[in-house]
């Protein structure tokens, strides 16, 4: 994967599982879950991941170690719950925020988003 492919597009709210979804259909032509949420808040967002991923019939597992394309699920604290995402990639995590796209070594993303877990297809 050419990570430099990804850092300058830009994606539709919300852009890091626009980004997810982007890798998985570019990379391994493979599509993940589609959600909705009632509103852009870090609540609704959260509680979509747990519908893509955690109730996902598109064969997703939760990995105790990341690998290549794994997705990573991000959260600042338990009471905002797992609110962003980003592909795991060689080491670093490449996720979307509003103000761009970055790719950053997984201690990076540790010390932002205290909770972390893995999701990978089955």
């Amino acid at each position: 994967m050419n990570v430099n492919d990804y850092l300058g597009r830009q994606y539709d709210a919300p852009p890091c599982w626009q980004l997810v979804a982007d890798v998985y259909a570019s990379e391994l032509q493979q599509t993940v879950t589609d959600y909705r949420t009632i509103n852009s808040s870090i609540r609704a967002i959260a509680s979509a991941f747990r519908i893509a991923l955690h109730k996902s019939p598109a064969g997703f597992a939760q990995i105790d170690v990341p690998g290549n394309f794994c997705i990573v699920l991000m959260g600042k604290s338990q009471s905002m719950g797992l609110h962003h995402c980003g592909v795991f990639y060689e080491g670093r995590v490449l996720h979307a925020m509003a103000d761009g796209n970055r790719y950053e070594e997984l201690s990076v993303i540790g010390d932002a988003y205290p909770l972390i877990e893995y999701w990978a297809k089955k």
